[in-house]
């Protein structure tokens, strides 16, 4: 251990996983298997100096994960563009803001690994601002990436600077130049969906990766969610309501009402179905239905009989699941009941894009 503390400041293994971009279960493994120097309080918590942790961040192996979570700083008009561009990435989170008070807000809540700034004056920048960044340890291995159209003086801090047109549309292409962000590489799709006794679209394989991209799975439970899913249970006098998250071979309900599981296997989701369409799905009779009546939820407990739902997309249009809702008898929705089924999904989209889940959001 140190001598002084006041060389350091002394950091727990969550505060060390921000600092490193990775998981608080890797921290955790890093400290145990001597990676990261720590010591044990009475109370048995692992504590560590904040200057070794940043240390492990300028090591030559391959121990630190690569760069995968961004932040844009660029006006509003703007964030379509750099979202789509992104969205050829391997990253893992992006958040977008239009102001510098908001970016630094979000600086500190999601301790991204890039930051972009798209500005014509960096000047226009509150004083300081960005050499600021250089003094906060838990940023220390932020890298920052000025994008603009005119030309720039040099800043006086680490930078990389990015000259665009006005209209460009290769900002993807830059940024793999300009920075350790990889293209993002579509894996094969597995060989239990190729094989699936359900229709799977052609952009499955990028669907996935929106799905593990948005970090909802195995994500904790959400108030606003939870809420929506309840007034479509209510609104629509259902006895089952879900938001639904599929990937490659579970459906896994984000929020549900009036169901005790907590997902079941992909075969069984008559969301199968919804991610396939851009709007409203709905299954009067299930038991009638051909597609369904071997399913086990169908044939066996608990012997639904009726289906209806709306997809729930990203940011880029890829369905991530869905909002239905079920019953046990046959029915049918009326049209004013689909209209609040799809402003009701409108709503959680709206919502898992405005959260920031990233991967250490499990539960």
């Amino acid at each position: 251990m140190k001598s002084s503390l006041s060389k350091s400041s002394i950091i727990t293994t969550a505060q060390a996983a921000k600092i490193l971009g990775v998981s608080p279960r890797t921290a955790q493994l890093w400290t145990e298997s001597g990676v990261i120097p720590t010591w044990k309080t009475p109370g048995g918590h692992r504590r560590m100096f904040e200057e070794d942790v940043v240390a492990v961040l300028h090591r030559s192996d391959d121990i630190v994960v690569k760069p995968r979570r961004v932040l844009v700083l660029a006006p509003s008009g703007r964030h379509s563009a750099w979202s789509h561009a992104l969205a050829t990435l391997d990253v893992t989170d992006v958040s977008l803001a239009a102001d510098p008070v908001t970016a630094a807000v979000m600086l500190g809540a999601t301790v991204p690994d890039v930051l972009i700034i798209e500005a014509q004056d960096l000047h226009a920048l509150p004083d300081n601002f960005l050499a600021t960044l250089r003094g906060i340890a838990l940023l220390s291995r932020l890298q920052i990436v000025i994008a603009s159209a005119a030309p720039q003086a040099a800043p006086d801090f680490p930078a990389t600077v990015i000259h665009l047109q006005p209209a460009t549309d290769n900002l993807g292409e830059e940024l793999t130049r300009h920075t350790q962000l990889q293209p993002l590489r579509v894996q094969p799709l597995p060989a239990a969906l190729r094989e699936a006794p359900f229709p799977v679209a052609a952009n499955e394989p990028r669907r996935l990766l929106a799905v593990h991209r948005s970090g909802l799975l195995d994500s904790a439970s959400e108030a606003a969610l939870d809420h929506l899913t309840q007034i479509a249970a209510l609104s629509l006098g259902a006895p089952v309501a879900l938001i639904t998250v599929l990937n490659e071979d579970r459906q896994w309900f984000k929020s549900k009402v009036g169901l005790e599981m907590p997902d079941t296997p992909r075969s069984w989701a008559f969301c199968n179905y919804t991610v396939l369409e851009s709007g409203f799905q709905e299954f009067p009779d299930l038991q009638a239905d051909p597609r369904f009546a071997n399913n086990p939820a169908v044939k066996g407990a608990p012997h639904f009989r009726f289906y209806a739902g709306t997809p729930v997309t990203d940011d880029q249009g890829y369905a991530l699941g869905s909002l239905c809702v079920i019953d046990t008898e046959p029915r049918q929705l009326d049209a004013a009941q689909k209209e609040i089924l799809a402003r009701l999904a409108s709503l959680v989209t709206a919502e898992i894009a405005r959260g920031s889940r990233g991967q250490t959001g499990r539960r």
